[in-house]
Parts: structure tokens; C-alpha cells; sequence
């Protein structure tokens, strides 16, 4: 027992040094965003960022997307899937458990604009890690479990985005 709790203890002190908070919902302002957002997309990521600077240069703004590679993404005017989405997303928070990898692989995200301000969600389902950005400054960082994965997915494949490989690990 005394082991599990030392465990829980250095894996809820690193995902603290990797500026994610272990809660069990959305830090408020995020709720908010993310359900009044006046436009929202869902974006697929390349987990491997460019390491050829003459490629990383000749990346348009629309191509990256805090230096990730974008593979497309699709925008969300349905109503019903806005909302599902946004309660998987924040049901995928809840459900974490606290542990964290040390990897940040993010092949998923969400990019939405509320109250004027542009919010990004850069998503690591592998590592089970959210980047928050607003106006392009990182927010915070929060835990998230794997299980709103299948339904990003699902929703990018049938609007034609394609999808990174998944991890084998």
C-alpha cells in the first residue's frame, strides 16, 4: 500500500512540474469557452514536429499549429456534436486517474474562439495531457483519460481529416 501511495505521490508531483493541474473537472474559464465557443474546429495533429528547419520554415501559419504539424481539421456547426464532444472532452478530464506519461505526443485538438479571444487545446491522448492556450500564450495544462480519443477520431474521419498513426506504445 505504502508503495501505490509514494507512486501517486511522484506521478502527481510530475504532472505539477509539467504544469498540469490533477483535478476532477476543467478549470472554469474552460467550461465556458469551450461551451459558448462562437466557432469551434477539431483539428488532427502530427505528433512528430519537424525537425528540418528549412521545413519548419516554409510551414504557413495554417499548417502548425503551436509548432505541431496540422493534417487537417474539420469545423463543427452541428449543435449536437458541439455538444457532445465538449461533454466527452470534459468527462475525459473527470475519469482521469491521476497518473501522467512523460511524453506529449498530441495528435488532437480543439481551436475555438469565445468572447474575441482564439482558445486552443493541443490533446496527447498517449500521455493523457492537455496544453490550454489562449491568443496563442499557454494557459495551463491539464489530465485527461483516453476515452474521448474514439470520438475525436470518429468525428475527423467522417469529415475526410486524416488521422496520425496511433502510437505503439
Amino acid at each position: 500500500m505504502l508503495r501505490i501511495l509514494l507512486l501517486v505521490g511522484i506521478a502527481s508531483t510530475f504532472a505539477g512540474m509539467l504544469g498540469c493541474s490533477s483535478g476532477t473537472r476543467l478549470p472554469p474559464d474552460a467550461t465556458i469557452a469551450l461551451q459558448e465557443a462562437t466557432s469551434f474546429e477539431l483539428l488532427s495533429l502530427d505528433p512528430l514536429q519537424s525537425q528540418d528547419p528549412d521545413q519548419r520554415d516554409s510551414l504557413t501559419e495554417a499548417d502548425h499549429l503551436h509548432g505541431w504539424i496540422v493534417r487537417g481539421s474539420t469545423t463543427i456547426q452541428d449543435s449536437n456534436t458541439r455538444a457532445t464532444l465538449v461533454s466527452r472532452f470534459a468527462a475525459g478530464v473527470a475519469e482521469h486517474n491521476g497518473l501522467v506519461a512523460a511524453c506529449f505526443n498530441p495528435r488532437h485538438a480543439i481551436r475555438l474562439i469565445h468572447d474575441g479571444k482564439t482558445h486552443v487545446f493541443v490533446i496527447c491522448f498517449e500521455c493523457a495531457q492537455v496544453e490550454w492556450h489562449i491568443d496563442g500564450q499557454r494557459a495551463t495544462g491539464f489530465l485527461i483519460s483516453t476515452s474521448p480519443q474514439s470520438l475525436f477520431d470518429e468525428v475527423l474521419q467522417k469529415a475526410n481529416v486524416p488521422l496520425a498513426e496511433k502510437s505503439t506504445h
